[in-house]
C-alpha cells in the first residue's frame, strides 16, 4: 500500500473514488489511491515504513557447525 504526505502549499484536491471530490490540507498522510494520484502530480512525498524494510532484508547463512556431532 502506497502512502505519502502532502507537501503542496495550498493542499491537493482529487478524486481517488471517481466522483467526489475531497480535499487534502498539507501535512497531512493519505494512503491508496489518493496517494498514489498526489504522488503522480507531484504534491506529496512518499513515505517508506522502516518495518517492512527490515523484513525485506534476507537474514545472513549460518555456518556450519564444527567439531564432532553429539550422541
Amino acid at each position: 500500500m502506497t502512502t505519502a504526505k502532502i507537501t503542496r502549499k495550498d493542499g491537493y484536491r482529487c478524486a481517488p473514488s471517481g466522483a467526489v471530490v475531497v480535499a487534502f490540507a498539507v501535512g497531512q498522510v493519505v494512503t491508496g489511491k489518493a496517494a498514489e494520484l498526489a504522488l503522480e502530480d507531484g504534491a506529496a512525498q512518499e513515505l517508506h515504513d522502516p518495518r517492512t524494510d527490515a523484513q525485506a532484508m534476507t537474514p545472513p547463512e549460518t555456518k556450519a557447525k564444527r567439531g564432532r556431532p553429539r550422541k
